[in-house]
């Protein structure tokens, strides 16, 4: 089953490189029948959407990927099937812009950079309306020698690993109360729930550490509505994990690619789900209010 991509970005994230109707037409023209498109904190993109620059039918479910914070711990929240206008005013004041709060984030880190006597390469450059704080502030870290010591004893080797731990563990020494920039992930329930849409946990193999899966779900099962159960996934086994653990617990599910119109997130299909799974994920699309039906 190859018709259900609830997972892409557009321009409006950092990542992004398309606009919202190279999205919806690369990926209706490649099966996709069901579609959202997921920005990191904002629902800017829909607000371009042009119908008659699409050339197949489909529908577009709208959706934002929201940071939230549960319990002292920052989650990407996937947000569906709302009324577009609230929502996105009420993220444009929670968030800011990209440039704004990667600013904050970058500032943050250099501060705890400096108390903890860990030397950042200042001859490299940060431009926050293009990049990540934590990206800039682990290339200036790994650049130079003396911190090798401290990468290592913390296994940093990508973006990964320093983003989420330095985001998801209270105990790592550049831990930042990202309270800064997110909301709790009551205050996103909330808005979401009274504009008619549905929350989400996105990817969460994604934020696993020592393999604990069942801590991760644990901590964030109260709060959620479903579990994207399929993102990137490593095998079958996982899915159908996630799966079952939505089910045990009368959580919706949700599915998507991540696609990012680049080589590095261009993969326009959900993997390892099955006819059954997409039909729990299309009947919960058919109840909620927040989406457009195009017919070409």
């Amino acid at each position: 089953m190859e018709n259900i991509n609830l997972h892409t970005h557009s321009k409006y994230s950092l990542d992004g490189t398309l606009d919202i109707n190279e999205v919806i037409n690369t990926c209706f023209n490649n099966g996709i029948i069901y579609l959202s498109i997921t920005d990191h904190n904002t629902c800017d993109s829909y607000l371009d959407l042009d119908i008659n620059k699409i050339n197949k039918s489909g529908t577009v479910i709208y959706g934002m990927e929201a940071d939230a914070i549960v319990n002292n711990i920052t989650y990407d929240i996937l947000c569906y099937g709302f009324d577009l206008a609230p929502v996105n005013t009420w993220a444009k004041k929670q968030y800011g812009t990209i440039e704004s709060r990667q600013t904050k984030i970058y500032l943050k880190l250099e501060e705890l950079c400096n108390s903890l006597n860990i030397k950042l390469d200042k001859t490299i450059s940060f431009n926050p309306e293009k990049e990540f704080a934590h990206s800039a502030i682990l290339r200036m870290i790994e650049n130079v020698e003396e911190n090798k010591e401290f990468l290592n004893k913390y296994n940093i080797k990508t973006i990964n690993d320093f983003y989420r731990k330095s985001t998801m563990d209270t105990n790592f020494p550049l831990y930042i109360d990202m309270s800064i920039v997110w909301p709790t992930i009551e205050t996103l329930a909330q808005i979401i729930h009274e504009n008619g849409g549905k929350i989400f946990l996105a990817h969460p193999y994604k934020y696993i550490r020592d393999n604990n899966i069942d801590w991760l779900l644990s901590n964030c099962l109260p709060h959620i509505d479903g579990i994207e159960i399929s993102n990137e996934p490593k095998n079958f086994e996982e899915v159908s994990y996630l799966y079952s653990l939505a089910k045990n617990n009368n959580k919706l599910i949700s599915a998507g690619s991540d696609y990012h119109g680049s080589k590095l997130h261009n993969d326009y299909h959900v993997k390892y789900i099955t006819e059954e799974m997409e039909i729990d994920i299309i009947n919960w699309i058919k109840s909620i209010n927040g989406k457009i039906q195009i017919n070409y």
